[in-house]
């Protein structure tokens, strides 16, 4: 009986059809430029960095807000960059050799709608934007107006002039030059 069964490709289902393998789909880059149009600075920086910035417990101390149904403490952080995430933690204590011991055992973050009615989130539908995008955004309309020709020649006489010991001149609106230049990793060493 097993002779007769038909193996099928792998990522085929019954009736042939191609699935995914379990990844996400890319925001088209209209998306992400509406995206970047509509947001805040704030969101863009922490959008861009790829991830929140939260006080630490020596800043802003630790107090919880709530104890969930099973015991747990609850404590909430609010991003200090965009305001809109909300990290919820939730907190053990345990009394272990006479001391009492706190340890954090699950996290999670939930989003929020700003005052003007601000999201953080993407519109759903629309793929996942990384932050590679967002910045390359970002670029590109903070270089808009400007000539490909002229940013590598300014760029050209900025780098000799660092070179040369001459105080450096600004390029352009933005500190990144590089912006649609390839990624490439190389390893320094300093030999002294």
């Amino acid at each position: 009986m097993a002779e007769n069964v038909t193996e099928l490709p792998r990522g085929l289902s019954i009736q042939g059809e191609q699935q995914q393998d379990g990844g996400f789909v890319q925001a088209s880059e209209e998306d992400v430029d509406l995206y970047v149009d509509r947001v805040s600075d704030e969101v863009l920086a922490c959008r861009e960095r790829g991830r929140h910035l939260f006080p630490a417990i020596r800043q802003a101390g630790i107090h919880f807000s709530g104890v969930d149904e099973t015991g747990l403490l609850i404590r909430r952080l609010t991003c200090t960059s965009c305001g809109l995430a909300v990290r919820v933690e939730k907190w053990e204590g345990a009394r272990r050799r006479g001391r009492t011991r706190f340890q954090r055992v699950a996290s999670h973050l939930e989003y929020r709608t700003g005052r003007d009615g601000e999201i953080y989130l993407a519109p759903s539908g629309r793929g996942r934007m990384t932050t590679r995008q967002i910045g390359d955004s970002v670029a590109s309309k903070a270089l808009e107006g400007q000539s490909l020709t002229a940013l590598r020649k300014a760029a050209r006489v900025s780098g000799k002039a660092a070179t040369d010991g001459s105080p450096k001149t600004a390029v352009s609106k933005t500190t990144s030059q590089t912006a649609n230049a390839p990624r490439t990793s190389h390893k320094t060493r300093n030999v002294g």
